[in-house]
């Protein structure tokens, strides 16, 4: 959980990551009873992939259907909001059949106001899902070897606590959260991922400006696995993480909005048999909207993140963007990327790694938004077993009442 406010990392995930965009015309309707109103949503995606296992050789292709209804409960209470949603995500694989899975989410957001300078979020979500084969604990070659994608279970809470807010000169949040990750099958070597990973942190925001804040934020992140690799003779993946950033964020305009946050990070093990790590950090957010039907947005980041099976860490760069723009009130387009280089501490490997998306939506109508695209991966790997290349083309719906 690198992002900057933890209640967004423990509900959203990491920061800046790429994704499609969202609905844009479609007024998904509601059922109430008393003050709490029900949303039912149902995304329907087909999908063409070349390369399912993202290996180097011997590249499988297949057609791939996903349904993905939701439901959320939800009410609201002068500016404090409180949401409780399921989504259950069924994917049919019409030439791997081994790797259908249905994933299950549940997730609870509060966000509460007290007064104008009392601002409480809590986030808290499970997930039962599973890694897609050829990512994560099973890229490469163990992709194609294993005859199931890998399983596990995430659950993870925790939320911020805002004191002041951007009227005051200065205001203080503090977070907390923690994330539990728990594999379920091929028990051989995923029970030495099983983890916790807890996070604190603190950032003091000072006005200069109007709308423009100078900003001081220090973060502690502690992983603590369950069980050592005996055959690692490097010993515990166990460590501890100070991270320090100072920078600006400001919303100076209509048009433009962002932050930027530089520093550095000191990763300590508790073994001594590894090398500790430290480095320069950042990361970057910026949005310019020239015109209110168009966004164009940026962001950057250096961090440090656990490994998924070679090293000790993973110290990974990124690069961002995407453009967002509505032709008129039913219709949107889609573009985004995303540059990454994954430098992996205390092995012989770096990663560069290119992602694209292109995407077209359409408003057919109030209920349903109907959408085409193209997503590109690519990974240029030190380990050439790790290289491969995998296209995406895919026709998507989104029903509401």
């Amino acid at each position: 959980m690198k992002a900057g406010s933890l209640f967004t990392a423990v509900r959203c995930g990491a920061l800046l990551s790429l994704a499609t965009t969202a609905a844009i015309a479609s007024e998904p309707g509601h059922l109430q009873a008393g003050s709490v109103y029900f949303t039912p949503t149902v995304d329907v995606e087909t999908r063409y992939v070349d390369n399912l296992f993202r290996s180097s050789n011997h590249e499988k292709d297949t057609w791939v259907l996903d349904i993905a209804p939701r439901i959320q409960a939800w009410m609201q209470n002068g500016a404090s909001t409180y949401s409780l949603s399921y989504e259950l995500k069924d994917s049919t694989y019409a030439s791997s059949h081994d790797d259908d899975f249905t994933d299950h989410q549940l997730n609870l957001d509060i966000h509460h106001e007290f007064n104008a300078k009392n601002v409480l979020n809590f986030a808290a979500e499970y997930y039962d899902g599973h890694e897609e084969r050829g990512t994560g604990l099973s890229e490469g070659a163990v992709g194609q070897l294993i005859d199931e994608p890998v399983e596990f279970e995430r659950t993870s809470f925790g939320g911020d606590y805002t004191v002041g807010n951007r009227e005051s000169n200065g205001r203080l949040q503090l977070a907390a959260g923690t994330v539990n990750y728990d594999y379920q099958n091929f028990r051989n070597f995923t029970q030495f991922r099983d983890r916790d990973q807890d996070t604190l942190s603190g950032i003091f925001f000072w006005k200069v400006a109007p709308k423009t804040d100078i900003l001081f934020e220090v973060r502690s992140i502690t992983n603590d696995y369950d069980t050592t690799n005996p055959g690692d003779a490097a010993g515990s993946l166990d460590s501890d993480e100070l991270l320090y950033l100072v920078g600006v964020s400001w919303d100076a305009t209509a048009k433009t909005s962002g932050s930027i946050k530089i520093g550095s990070y000191d990763r300590e093990y508790d073994s001594s048999a590894r090398s500790d790590d430290d480095g320069f950090s950042w990361e970057v957010e910026l949005s310019y909207q020239p015109r209110s039907y168009s966004t164009l947005d940026f962001g950057t980041r250096r961090f440090s993140q656990e490994t998924n099976g070679l090293g000790d860490s993973i110290n990974t760069e990124e690069y961002t963007g995407a453009w967002n723009h509505d032709w008129n009130s039913r219709s949107r387009t889609h573009l985004g990327f995303l540059l990454a280089e994954d430098d992996y501490s205390g092995a012989r490997r770096v990663d560069d790694r290119v992602e694209l998306e292109a995407s077209y939506k359409f408003a057919a109508k109030r209920w349903l938004d109907l959408g085409l695209g193209y997503r590109y991966e690519e990974r240029d790997s030190d380990v050439r077993t790790l290289n491969y290349e995998l296209n995406v083309f895919f026709i998507e719906a989104e029903l509401s009442l």
